[in-house]
This record gives C-alpha cells, structure tokens and sequence, in this order.
C-alpha cells in the first residue's frame, strides 16, 4: 500500500459513515429520542472527555483497560468517554441536585473504548439511553425495561429478546458456596462470556461437595418465564438471594402489565461487564447478532462518588448493532423521498421560488445546478434518485412529463 493511500484510511475500529448510512444513523436516533421523549425522559449532552479520576473511582476499575486517555495542557489527566452512565451520574448529582426526583435524563452519542487486541471490534460506539435517578421501586426497573422493548419495537424489529437477571442472585449463590476471590470473578467471567464448557471445568476443579457443585451447574438453565424463581430460590437460602428474586418477580409481573412479558425471559446466570451494577440487570438480544442491542440495570451506588447516594437504574441501545439488523430485516425507518426539480433558459426563478416553498412544507429537494432541455433535466432527476422531477422551463411547469400552469 502506498503512503497517500495509508493516510486515507481510518484506524482499526472506527469508520467513516457514507451518505445513506448516516442518514439513516441520524433517522435512528431520531426516533429513539421521541420515544423517550413520550416517556417523559429529557434529552442531556456531556463533554466527549471527562477527568480520569472520575471514572478511574466510580467505575470501580471495569473501564480500566478500556480507557483513552491524554493530559490535557496544564498536564491534567483526562479520558474519552467510556460510557454514558458515570457522566449522567456526575450530572445529576451535581447540575441537578436541587431537581425534584425521580429524575428523567436521556441522551445520545458516542463512546470510547480500546478494542483489547481485537482488529474487528469497535473503538467508537453510537448510543442512546436513559436514565431513572431517584426511584427505588420494581416499578423503576420495570420501566426501564419497557422502554427499552418499546423502543425496539418503534424501529420496526419484531424477532428480538430482552433477558432479565439481577447481580444480588449470583453474588449470593457464590457466597453461600464460598466461591470468593479469583474463583468468583472467573465463575462470573464464563457466565458473561456464555463459556460453560470452560464454567463447568472450574466448577469441577474446586473443593466443593456434590451439591454445591450441582447448584452452580444449574445456573446457566435457569432461564424461562417466573418458573425459574421457584427454581432459583431452592439454590440461594439467604436473605439476598431472596430478596433479588423477589425483585424479580414484582419487575416481570409490572412488565406483563405492560403487555410486553412475551419480549422478555428471566436469566439467572445473566451478567455484565460493568462493576457499579447492584440490582436487576437486563440486555436484548435479536436473531443472528452476537452482540447484544442494549442493556442496562440498576446502580444504586454510583451518585454517592459525585454526592449523596442516590438509587438509580437504566439502559443504552447500541445504535451500530442496531442499524446492522435493521439494514438486513431493510426495515429502516424514514428514508429521503427527494424531489428534483430543473429549469430551462427562463425558469430559475421560478425553479427556485418552486423548491423553497416544497422545502418549507418538508420536502427534500435538488435544484438543477444547470440551464438543460426538459429530457436531460429528467435523466439527471433520476440519475441522482429522486422520487419526483419537476421543470421549469418559463412560463409552464412539468411534472413528471405533465405540463401544469405555474401558479
């Protein structure tokens, strides 16, 4: 490869969006936006770098080995932003303390992340979500919940998943079994990673008695409807284990009141990667994609790094995994309906008069950037796609081959 070319291309894990995908990127996000809006959730936007310390500390390190990070001028230590919900908490706590809660919050925009040695994975992500600061209720978590499987459904995916599980379960079952340390985190590492072949030859190299063993096996099963709990609850004794099942149940039966329980399947065995997690967690999966279209949880602990401690809970939609689905179902919403309109020796005026008024009623429009014959003016009309041509020529104007009075 020779070097102009090299300082044409991109580096590894972010890309350059043409023209149709990033229209059709910006129509996603769109329409996400309404629908938080119609929740009654407020749009924010945060700095694309932050301080370090202030993720280094609230993310509890599960971001550490994915931060960019620069000093600044005056030497200062600062970090492109790895995720949404350590800017949204420092926010609330801070800009908005003085607000009534539960407090409302959506966004949308782009984080960063190193790829970890991985060529194909992405440095650069588009999201958008919310957050629900202030409730500490199944109800919070359930609508979180719901909103996240209404704003699947706006976009037009029908075949799609969204699997609930709460960290309190695991914590507690791994507890009662004294998987601690190491142990722990590598039980919770297969199980994030769906790896039960390499969960059960740990399991199987531990000191542990034949029932112990057997409980930890089952985790990965225990996915389903609220039968499951009954299930779970025979594994966990403690008060903990209890109590997130309970949660659990209260969540999937306010969801069910939503109409929506047919979307979503209890997980047990359910993890993510992120550490300030303490309560329900939940990601949607679709057919055919590897990587999960959303997720999010409960994080009751993360406001009291930037002031009190306050309950909160939420989730973000991966906008890339979702415009990969959407282009293979080819059910993106919207899409340029683009009007041309040309014009001959004495019709410019007109021409332009004509596509400021279509612009003002909504409608995209082309003007010719040349004097050309009627037939040429509707060849290059459909050359550059467009759904309609009109022209101009003086005192007439055609449309589509029909000579109408201007005016």
């Amino acid at each position: 490869m020779n070097e102009k070319l090299r300082r044409l291309l991109t580096p590894e894990g972010v890309r350059d969006l043409l023209p149709d995908l990033a229209e059709e990127k910006r129509v996603v996000e769109t329409k996400l936006q309404e629908v938080f809006r119609r929740f009654g959730y407020r749009e924010v936007s945060t700095p694309a770098f932050e301080y370090a310390a202030s993720f280094v500390t609230a993310s509890a390190g599960s971001l550490e080995e994915k931060m960019y990070r620069f000093p600044d001028e005056r030497g200062r230590m600062m970090i492109l932003r790895p995720d949404f919900t350590v800017p949204l908490a420092r926010l609330a706590a801070t800009h908005l303390a003085g607000e009534s809660r539960p407090l409302r919050l959506c966004y949308g925009g782009s984080i960063y992340r190193h790829a970890s040695g991985h060529v194909t994975r992405r440095r650069e992500m588009a999201q958008a979500g919310v957050e629900l600061i202030g409730g500490h209720c199944a109800g919070s978590d359930a609508e979180v919940v719901a909103l996240a499987v209404t704003s699947l459904q706006e976009l037009g995916l029908g075949q799609f998943t969204v699997c609930l599980g709460h960290v309190g379960f695991l914590q507690s079952l791994l507890e009662t079994h004294e998987i601690n340390g190491k142990a722990g985190e590598q039980a919770r590492d297969y199980l994030n990673s769906k790896d039960f072949v390499s969960l059960r030859e740990m399991i199987q190299g531990l000191p542990l008695t034949d029932f112990a063993r057997e409980c930890l096996l089952q985790v990965p099963a225990l996915r389903g409807g609220r039968e499951v709990l009954a299930a779970a609850a025979k594994l966990v004794p403690g008060e903990r284990g209890e109590a997130a099942l309970a949660v659990l149940d209260e969540v999937y039966q306010i969801i069910d009141d939503y109409g929506l329980a047919r979307f979503v399947t209890l997980d047990l065995g359910l993890v993510r990667d992120m550490d300030y997690y303490t309560g329900m967690v939940f990601e949607g999966f679709t057919p055919g994609m590897g990587f999960p279209l959303c997720g999010g949880g409960r994080y009751d602990n993360l406001l009291g790094f930037f002031g009190p401690e306050q309950p909160a809970v939420g989730f973000a939609l991966n906008i890339d995994h979702l415009l990969v689905v959407l282009q293979r179902l080819r059910e993106l919403p919207g899409g340029r309906k683009l009007t041309f309109v040309g014009y001959g020796e004495a019709g410019r005026v007109q021409a332009l008069t004509l596509a400021q008024d279509l612009r003002r009623q909504g409608t995209g429009v082309i003007v010719d950037l040349t004097v050309r014959p009627r037939e040429e003016a509707e060849l290059e009309g459909e050359r550059l796609g467009a759904a309609r041509t009109y022209y101009v020529p003086g005192n007439t104007m055609v449309l589509e081959g029909e000579a109408i009075l201007d005016g």
